[in-house]
């Protein structure tokens, strides 16, 4: 079988692309995923659709995708996918100057956000404790959105405009001829193609490393909780991204709370990793939702799971073309992050395999050399280093 492009993996970014490369006109696109489209990082991601960024070029990816989840069935024929919620990005004394810089910035890019103090935020959430609140970010045209409705949309999309979604279908090794990629295989046969993308998130670092290619990044577990909300928190509360307490929540329906835990469990295994979460989990997270939410100590644990991602050494996504190897893309290590930039990241991707680069949205900061450059990405007001994205002292 011959491809013009394989694309390795159907989570959201695979699929993305895929619907992306099919858009642009490429004739034979073939998405090959290991199981079930959405098994991976993206079946269990909160798919928080906000642009707060401490650094500009995920803040314009992100700003560039809004508009596919806001107007999602006028552009995908499909039934909505987003809720809007508002957004609120919230940090300590510390780092209440760095908000507001950051807010200038995406202001300047076009995103409609304010910065709040802390009386103002009570205001706007009355049951939120502020007491160890600096400021806080408002967006009030972002949510969430549905990852599986998401993934079924971009591959339904796809299909229609003839790329090839094959399920159940494992890539076992990338093949490259000196300093060129020639293919796939598979276990139900070789796919020759001159172009490849590795969006296979916490499977890219071996299947890169199997060619020769080190990729600056590691597959790390993501744990979340679930809790049934209490009557007086029946209104959904808006999404809200806590760099005091290093969590996030989210509503989840009219009933539910997603909560994320700290979860500082490194080099997993995704093939093998166990789902359930530890039993200080649920502890660790009940504790973190209180401290905000005073009123869900009345909140009942619904449910509870481990997830993986991919992340970089500098936790932000890794996108281009690979140093050394012809016809190799990388689109991979989101570092827990990258469902509400993927419908850019897709069209960004098949500008740069059809034309060289990408159009869209600069992307060249997210190049794959910038680690051996030393050119890694940061924002010049950054906040408090997030306790996941942390690798604990040895």
């Amino acid at each position: 079988m011959t491809a013009d492009v394989v694309v390795v993996g159907g989570g959201v970014i695979g699929t993305s692309i895929a619907f992306a490369l099919a858009s642009a006109g490429v004739k034979r696109v073939v998405l090959l995923e290991k199981s079930a489209l959405a098994s991976g990082a993206s079946g269990r991601s909160s798919a928080l659709v906000r642009m707060h960024y401490t650094n500009v070029e995920d803040a314009r990816l992100a700003w560039a995708s809004y508009p596919l989840f806001r107007d999602w069935t006028e552009r995908m024929d499909g039934p909505p996918v987003f809720r809007r919620t508002g957004f609120l990005a919230v940090v300590g004394p510390q780092d209440a100057g760095a908000l507001k810089s950051n807010v200038e910035m995406l202001r300047g890019i076009g995103i409609d956000t304010v910065a709040l103090s802390p009386g103002e935020l009570k205001t706007l959430q009355p049951f939120v404790n502020v007491d160890d609140i600096g400021a806080a970010a408002y967006e009030p045209a972002s949510g969430y959105a549905s990852p599986a409705d998401v993934v079924e949309g971009f591959r339904r999309q796809a299909q229609a405009r003839g790329a090839q979604i094959r399920q159940w279908t494992p890539v076992t090794r990338i093949l490259r001829r000196e300093s060129a990629v020639t293919g796939v295989e598979t276990p139900s046969g070789r796919i020759d193609a001159g172009a490849v993308v590795v969006a296979a998130g916490a499977w890219a670092p071996r299947l890169c490393k199997e060619i020769g290619l080190p990729l600056e990044a590691r597959p790390k577990a993501i744990d979340t909780m679930l809790v049934t909300r209490p009557p007086e928190l029946a209104t959904p509360h808006m999404v809200v991204i806590d760099h005091v307490l290093g969590t996030y929540f989210r509503p989840e329906s009219d009933v539910l709370t997603i909560a994320g835990v700290p979860c500082q469990v490194w080099d997993v295994d995704p093939d093998t990793m166990p789902t359930g979460l530890p039993p200080s989990a649920p502890i660790e997270g009940a504790q973190l939702l209180t401290q905000r939410f005073p009123a869900m100590e009345r909140a009942e644990l619904a449910r509870g799971y481990r997830a993986f991602d991919c992340y970089s050494a500098d936790r932000h996504a890794i996108l281009g073309a690979a140093p050394g190897i012809d016809g190799l893309y990388l689109a991979t290590a989101f570092s827990g992050s990258g469902f509400k930039i993927a419908p850019a990241v897709g069209t960004c991707m098949a500008e740069l395999i059809t034309e060289g680069r990408a159009r869209s949205v600069d992307i060249s900061a997210f190049r794959p050399a910038r680690f051996a450059e030393g050119k890694l990405i940061a924002g010049p007001h950054p906040y408090k280093p997030r306790r996941d994205h942390l690798e604990p002292a040895r």
